[in-house]
């Protein structure tokens, strides 16, 4: 007999759900696929096609360059995933006369908004330009645009009222903000812009620009190659229409390569003349460089090495002043004032004028910049770069605590700095070196057939010693004492070797109490020749001596040595040879009076008793006449 079954225990609300949803979410998923297959079949009559897609795209085109454009390469849609248009071989021309250029495009690729575009209705993006080429255009350059006007008409021109203060930078700019809104981002690849009237290029340009229209701020960022280095640039312009109309907008702009970096932060205006207010920050590595490489050419300026400021700049048209600036030059910090004229085309140079006060600041390195010192003989040749005169107005006022001159040290510095009509003048009206005081000015004239160059310098009350200190170890006819020196010298500013050789020098030096290398005692008491050896004689004091020298290149005349000692006084006249080091001097020495023995008010006189300094520096030789005894 069979048992019955056990009864089947009633399903759980747990297990009832479970089995629910495996059986519903087949059914969802099938649903869903069913409904977007509906939908797809559904819009495929409705969605935007190659045609229209093409269309719009071209007359965007159209409409951002002003001109028809022309498609010499295919065309191709694609709806799904994303809505994307890509022409290939794309030509136009933009601008006109002078101004007109002609774009070159590799790929042009279209991003459509989804759901317009399933829709039927084409709304682009954005708009990737591939490998565009922006050149000048000349007439046998230009695309033959017949076919594509006479396919399509041209879209209409945008322009800018005539009465709408604006000048042509802020024209186009405007102009191209007009017509791109509505576009939202331009994307630039791999881009090469020829600038007409230079050879300078921009490069590997890769840019991306996005404004969403209206009141919205506008954002560019990007890089470039730009005369041999690369540069990123990142910007942003809150009001970009209002700015380009002369209101006030704010701005911000990073700019940095290997040869520049450049900071703003602050408000700006674009109207019919240029206007910015804020913080500023430059810094270079070397000024002449990235002069060059921004493309002024031939500025000339010499290598002065690393430069950085922080300021604040206000700039209204081609006036610029800069405020509460902090330099850095080549490690020396200062403070002070700027301002500057940089005028349109070439009719002037630009202008720097300023204050400026430093804790210590190296003379040398500007001096090294301009007449680098000569090494070797051949840098005797190198020339003198005194070109940046002709190129450059300057008026700057100096000071420094401590300066660096070259050769010595100098506190207390006051100094002027001016250029202008090719003429540079660096006057040190006053400072303390060498133990006394001192000042020094420099000109240099560049409208004569060859650069002229006046050199005057001062010594006051200076300790002969430290400038004995200078010949790095040289032995020189003075070793101490306090003296004042007057030095004048003219001649070619070309380089060092014409300098050498053809300045006319003038010097005179005044020395009291001090001593003579060289010449001992008693050396004019007999006649004779003598060796004369400055590093092993002792020196031989004096109350006082003058010295006047005239001269041309290395050739000196003397033209006046007279030395007071407590014995009697010498005076002579004669010539020397720098190149060489011979010494010619003829002079005698008249013995100061002595008072006869056992005789009141009575005194006998020497005759004065001739000498000849004769030989190569250090070491000449002294030859004394016989005297014919006392009188």
């Amino acid at each position: 007999m069979n048992e019955p079954l056990p009864p089947v225990p009633p399903a759980t609300e747990s297990q009832s759900r479970g089995t629910g949803r495996r059986g519903v979410w087949p059914l969802a998923i099938g649903l869903v696929l069913l409904a977007i297959t509906g939908l797809v079949f559904a819009f495929s009559s409705l969605s935007l096609q190659l045609g229209d897609a093409r269309e719009e795209l071209e007359a965007r085109l159209a409409h951002l360059t002003g001109q028809p454009i022309h498609v010499d390469g295919a065309v191709s849609f694609e709806l799904l995933p994303r809505p994307t248009a890509v022409l290939t071989d794309l030509r136009a021309r933009t601008g006109a006369g002078e101004r007109a250029q002609l774009l070159t495009v590799d790929r042009v690729e279209a991003r459509f908004a989804l759901l317009p575009a399933l829709l039927g209705r084409a709304e682009i993006q954005r708009i990737a330009l591939v490998r565009p080429e922006l050149m000048p255009a000349g007439e046998d350059a230009l695309p033959d645009l017949a076919p594509s006007a006479a396919r399509k008409p041209s879209p209409p021109q945008v322009g800018t009222p005539g009465d709408m203060p604006v000048g042509a930078a802020s024209r186009d700019l405007q102009l191209f903000l007009v017509r791109f809104e509505g576009l939202r981002e331009i994307d630039i690849r791999d881009g090469l812009f020829r600038i007409p009237g230079r050879t300078d290029n921009l490069s590997n340009v890769n840019l991306t620009f996005i404004w969403p229209g209206g009141e919205s701020s506008a954002f560019l960022a990007g890089s470039a190659v730009w005369n041999g280095q690369p540069v990123h640039l990142e910007t942003k312009m809150e009001r970009p229409l209002p700015f380009t109309k002369g209101e006030s907008s704010a701005l911000t702009l990073a700019l940095s390569s290997p040869a520049l970096d450049v900071s703003f932060d602050g408000q700006g205006s674009a109207g019919e003349r240029l206007s910015l207010t804020g913080a500023l920050g430059l810094s270079t590595p070397s000024l002449s460089r990235a002069v060059d490489w921004i493309g002024r050419e031939n500025s000339g300026l010499p290598d002065f090495g690393a430069f950085a400021i922080q300021t604040q700049i206000q700039l209204v048209d081609d006036r610029i002043s800069l405020g509460s600036a902090s330099l850095d030059v080549g490690g020396d910090k200062g403070r002070g004032s700027l301002e500057a004229v940089l005028p349109r085309g070439d009719s002037k140079p630009p202008s720097v004028s300023g204050t400026l006060a430093f804790r210590k600041l190296d003379f040398g390195r500007f001096s090294q910049a301009i007449a680098p010192k000569p090494q070797t003989v051949l840098d005797l040749q190198r020339p003198i770069h005194t070109d940046f005169l002709r190129n450059l107005d300057l008026d700057l006022r100096l000071s420094a605590e401590q300066a660096d001159l070259g050769e010595t040290d100098a506190r207390d510095v006051a100094a002027t700095i001016k250029a202008m009509g090719g003429v540079g003048t660096v006057d040190i009206g006053d400072m303390t070196l060498l133990g006394g005081r001192g000042d020094l000015r420099i000109t240099i004239d560049t409208n004569q057939a060859r650069p002229d160059l006046t050199l005057s310098a001062g010594l006051r009350d200076v300790d002969v010693s430290n400038v004995v200190a200078l010949t790095d170890g040289a032995p020189m006819p003075l070793s101490s004492g306090r003296g004042d020196l007057q030095l004048t010298l003219r001649g070619p500013a070309t380089n060092w070797g014409e300098i050498a050789l053809a300045c006319r020098t003038e010097a005179k030096l005044r020395v009291r109490d001090g001593e003579l290398a060289g010449i001992e005692r008693g050396m004019l008491a007999a006649p004779g020749p003598r060796p004369i050896d400055p590093a092993t004689a002792t020196p031989e004091p004096f109350r006082r001596g003058e010295l006047a020298l005239a001269g041309v290149g290395p050739h000196f005349r003397i033209d006046k040595l007279a030395i007071a000692f407590d014995k009697g006084e010498a005076s002579a006249t004669g010539t020397v040879d720098l190149r060489s080091s011979r010494l010619l001097v003829q002079g005698q020495f008249d013995p100061a009076k002595e008072e006869a023995s056992g005789v009141s008010n009575s005194f006998t006189i020497s005759k004065p008793i001739g000498f000849k300094l004769d030989g190569e520096w250090p070491k000449p030789t002294l030859t004394v006449s016989a005297s014919d005894g006392p009188t």
